[in-house]
């Protein structure tokens, strides 16, 4: 096989099949490439990590990306608006042990806190998609696998 280079930096045929059981698929191809993918966008998170120089100590690869990921996405708590929005939209899924409707006052956080996840998984794509746009990645097509956003709405 061809290859995986990140900015110079090439993904071992090895790491690709180890990290391969962590990514369940249809066929062995798709396997490879969910791996591959995955593999790619932690090294592209890791490299700007250390170009930032995020952290003082960069033995641990996912405090370093926490630290990236902390440092340059920003999400805005939702407002009232979208919150009431939502749970007009939801509200059939918003049950009590009755199955009755949850009232507003009583999921509202719970709705607040669905809806900053979203904009922070949305606002994570954005970011990764500007680095790999950014990034000379050769041995890979992106883009086939990688981290769908999926909306309730």
């Amino acid at each position: 096989m061809t290859p995986v280079i990140v900015n110079h930096k090439e993904i071992p045929e090895a790491v690709i099949g180890q990290e391969m059981q962590y990514h369940p698929a249809q066929s062995r191809q798709e396997a490879w490439q969910r791996a591959a993918e995955a593999l790619v966008l932690r090294e592209l998170l890791l490299q700007e990590a250390h170009r930032e120089a995020v952290a003082q100590i960069d033995n641990d690869e996912a405090e370093l990306i926490d630290s990236l990921l902390a440092r340059v996405i920003r999400v805005d708590a939702p407002g009232e608006e979208a919150c009431r929005e939502f749970y007009a939209a939801q509200a059939h899924r918003l049950l009590g042990p009755d199955g009755q409707t949850l009232p507003y006052d009583d999921v509202a956080l719970i709705i607040r806190g669905e809806l900053e996840a979203r904009s922070c998984r949305q606002a994570v794509t954005v970011y990764l998609q500007k680095l790999v746009a950014g990034s000379n990645i050769r041995g890979i097509q992106m883009g086939k696998t990688w981290l769908p956003v999926i909306s309730m709405n």
